[in-house]
C-alpha cells in the first residue's frame, strides 16, 4: 500500500494530513527513516541525535522528536530517568510509517500532490 492509498481511504484522512505535515520538516523525515530502519529498536535521545544528525541542530531533532511522540509515530518509556523513543505498536501507524518512510524526495514531491 502506497502513502497515496493510505491517505485517500475515508476512514484515516489524518493519515494524509499528518504525513503532508511531517514532509515539509527533513528532519522528521530522518527520524522516520532512522527507525524504519530500526523498527523494533528503543533509542535514548543522545544515541538518536548521534545518529541523524549530520546537518541539523540539536534542538531541531528534539523538537522533531517531540512533535512525532505528540502525533503518536513514536512512543517514549522511561528506565532509570533516561527516556527511550521507539516506534509506535499501533499497526495502522506502524504500518504507514513502515511504508512511507523509504520514499526517496522525488516520490514525496508527487505525494504532495496527492494530499
Amino acid at each position: 500500500m502506497t502513502i497515496i492509498e493510505v491517505s485517500q481511504k475515508k476512514n484515516r484522512p489524518y493519515l494524509g494530513q499528518l504525513m503532508k505535515k511531517l514532509v515539509h520538516n527533513r528532519c522528521s523525515l530522518e527520524l522516520l527513516r532512522f527507525f524504519v530502519e530500526h523498527p523494533n529498536g528503543r533509542f535514548s535521545k543522545l544515541a538518536i541525535v548521534h545518529a541523524i544528525d549530520e546537518g541539523n541542530s540539536r534542538l531541531e531533532t528534539e523538537r522533531a522528536l517531540a512533535e512525532l511522540v505528540e502525533e503518536g509515530i513514536l512512543k517514549t518509556s522511561i528506565e532509570n530517568n533516561i527516556c527511550f523513543y521507539m516506534l509506535t505498536r499501533e499497526e495502522p501507524m506502524r504500518r504507514m510509517v513502515l511504508n512511507v518512510a523509504l520514499f526517496d524526495l522525488r516520490e514525496w514531491q508527487l505525494v504532495l500532490e496527492h494530499v
